[in-house]
């Protein structure tokens, strides 16, 4: 049987008599831990007798450190909330801290036994060792792994009447992001709380992996049945096979110290086949075995989280060339599709596959494409595909309604909310979309004060209309889309990071129509589509030489709109000439940057991929930011290749 709660208090009082009254280290009278955190917390000028947990803290600074530590709070609330769902009856707090020892996140019951812990757990409470001696987070900072401290084993003794069991969170480079901890009222009771918290650790260290923006993903582990789990090993890698970040359970096996690995690549962290990298990329390859650079054998699982970018098409190999340049065009249906929108390229059916699975889970979609690159038909074809397909498909264009109007057009309003407000009140497009699809458009553009009341909605599920108190529940898919880069809006603090995470369940990028092969036959499928069965001129070999190199700013849609002009202007005549295009189609295609190389089959595939970047970047203008969103690759990658050409 285990100590009883009279002899730990026996053994710890003496242990404090040593060490506090005599200066002995008290050692086998509590854990070694223990004792080197009463050093350290010594040594930081702290006295047992201070009086430094209830202190007060500034209401300022509490938004400033959510903002701060948004990105590890996205990914802790989740599982904390999950945690606290099972062990908040026993009166059990949960608490994350951030790596400088700082409340950002807490949850505690209502009851009156939680107020002392709700006070302790105030966001931008500092519990590291230097502000409260030894205690569960503030210590497991301090030794980088997991630490139980119980009742008087604290070093202040405000603090004696709390037990608490932490473990330590790392990011995806190996460092410390912060601490998971339980505390509760005890005497000293036995705590067997640190598998619990260090499964719900994995599982927040793996959503913080997920953040890293990535081409591939894998997931490894000596035993099959672990893949999948919060226990597997994870990296991510860039295009090149870069390592971009793993997780700790990566580092354990292969071997990897903090930061350690991020300049290898897989093909030294990994003995395998020279094509497995590329294969896995190209989508080709997702379950086998690898070996580490050591020799262990692994039980792997690969995603490829962009296998539809420019480069990782590329990297299919040469032998597919004429797959990707002569396709067939599948052409959307269904009045309600764009008709400057109604065409998808050839990697929509597979982008098809993988968002439709997901937006049947009710997870999210987060399109991302140049304006008239079919962003909306897509959302559509969603939404058609659906078991929602009866429901309605509502579209708000978050960039085209005046500030003023915006929460009542998303969210309605009741009679007399404001002055004009119709008489009754009006449902606003979250409550039209009730049994269907709500869809965002143009997302990027939506005024920060939004951001967090769609949030809101989007976790509760419910929202109110303006001027009302009634609850209303929220009950329809999302789809949201942008032209913009919001991982940069959220870097540069104009989108808010929780939200982006939230609606990015599953990323899909649409290519701009220049960055397309199939651009014959979709201009091919389109005139079809125009003519209506009847027989209409052809397009002329200049007519299609000028429309295969002009640049498209405005994506399919502006081409839709050219090939109706120019059967407009042909009309009675055998052929589409030169002199029925738009005038800025003939001036820009005589400007540089819109060379086409022919490809063999039997070419170099790395001549292909610097081609490819030589051409974006004069498309480009040399903007390598802009470079690097067209071929949809990290800005790192890209500079590695200029620096292959010589231009960097």
């Amino acid at each position: 049987m285990g100590e009883s709660v009279l002899a730990f208090g026996q053994r710890v009082q003496l242990a404090r008599r040593h060490f506090f009254d005599e200066g002995k280290r008290p050692v086998g009278l509590v854990p070694e831990g223990v004792i080197r955190s009463w050093e350290r917390s010594r040594e930081l000028g702290l006295a047992r007798a201070d009086r430094r947990v209830f202190n007060l803290i500034a209401r300022h600074e509490r938004s400033f450190i959510e903002e701060r530590n948004r990105s590890l709070i996205s990914c802790a609330q989740p599982e904390m909330e999950r945690l606290h769902q099972s062990l908040g009856q026993g009166g059990w707090a949960l608490a994350c801290v951030d790596p400088q020892g700082i409340v950002v996140s807490a949850l505690c019951g209502s009851s009156a036994e939680f107020r002392v812990l709700a006070d302790i757990f105030q966001v931008g409470r500092n519990l590291s060792e230097a502000a409260v001696g030894t205690n569960g987070p503030g210590s497991s900072l301090a030794e980088g792994q997991p630490v139980v401290v119980r009742a008087a084993e604290h070093f202040l003794d405000e603090v004696q009447p709390f037990s608490c069991a932490a473990v330590p969170l790392f990011d995806p480079f190996g460092r410390l992001a912060g601490v998971l901890d339980a505390t509760r009222m005890s005497a000293g009771e036995p705590l067997a709380l640190l598998d619990v918290l260090g499964t719900a650790a994995r599982a927040i260290e793996k959503s913080l992996l997920a953040q890293v923006s990535s081409a591939l993903t894998l997931g490894f582990h000596y035993r099959r049945d672990l893949l999948g789990t919060p226990f597997e090993g994870l990296m991510v890698f860039d295009e090149d096979g870069a390592l971009l970040g793993a997780n700790q359970t990566a580092r354990q096996l292969l071997g990897l110290g903090c930061g350690e690995g991020q300049r290898l690549g897989f093909e030294q962290l990994f003995d395998c086949p020279p094509d497995m990298f590329r294969r896995a990329l190209a989508g080709r390859l997702e379950n086998t075995v690898v070996h580490s650079d050591g020799g262990l054998r692994l039980e792997a699982r690969f995603q490829a989280a962009r296998a539809g970018s420019v480069l990782a098409r590329l990297r299919e190999g040469v032998q597919r060339i004429h797959a990707l340049t002569s396709p067939a065009v599948p052409v959307c249906g269904g009045a309600t599709a764009d008709r400057g929108e109604a065409v998808l390229d050839p990697v929509a059916g597979h982008v098809l596959h993988v968002a439709g699975r997901a937006f049947e889970r009710d997870i999210p979609v987060l399109i991302n494409g140049e304006t008239g690159t079919g962003k909306e038909v897509l959302a559509r074809r969603l939404h058609g595909d659906s078991s929602r397909a009866e429901g309605p498909f509502v579209a708000i264009n978050c960039s085209s309604l005046p500030a003023g109007l915006i929460e009542s057009e998303f969210f309605g309003y009741e009679d007399g909310a404001f002055t004009g407000a119709r008489r009754g009140g009006a449902q606003g497009k979250f409550e039209m979309a009730r049994g269907g699809t709500l869809f965002l458009d143009e997302i990027g553009d939506m005024p920060m004060e939004l951001q967090g009341r769609l949030l809101r909605v989007l976790q509760e599920r419910c929202f109110t209309r303006l001027g009302g108190a009634r609850l209303i529940p929220f009950d329809a898919r999302i789809v949201a889309a942008t032209h913009r880069r919001l991982d940069t809006l959220v870097a540069e603090g104009r989108f808010r990071e929780d939200l982006y995470y939230r609606i990015k369940g599953v990323g899909v990028c649409l290519p701009a129509l220049r960055e397309r092969g199939d651009r014959a036959a979709l201009i091919e499928a389109l005139l079809t589509r125009e003519r209506r069965g009847q027989v209409g001129p052809v397009l002329s070999p200049e007519a299609q030489r000028v429309l295969m190199s002009y640049r498209w700013p405005g994506n399919i849609r502006q081409l839709d709109h050219v090939l109706r002009l120019a059967l407009t202007l042909a009309e009675g005549e055998a052929v589409i000439g030169l002199q029925h295009l738009p005038e800025e189609l003939l001036m820009d295609t005589a400007g540089p940057g819109h060379r086409s190389a022919a490809v063999t089959g039997d070419a170099c595939l790395r001549e292909i991929e610097l081609e490819a970047v030589r051409a974006a970047m004069a498309r480009n203008g040399g903007n390598v930011s802009a470079t690097a969103r067209s071929l949809g690759v990290a800005r790192a990658t890209l500079y590695r290749k200029l620096r292959l050409l010589g231009l960097a």
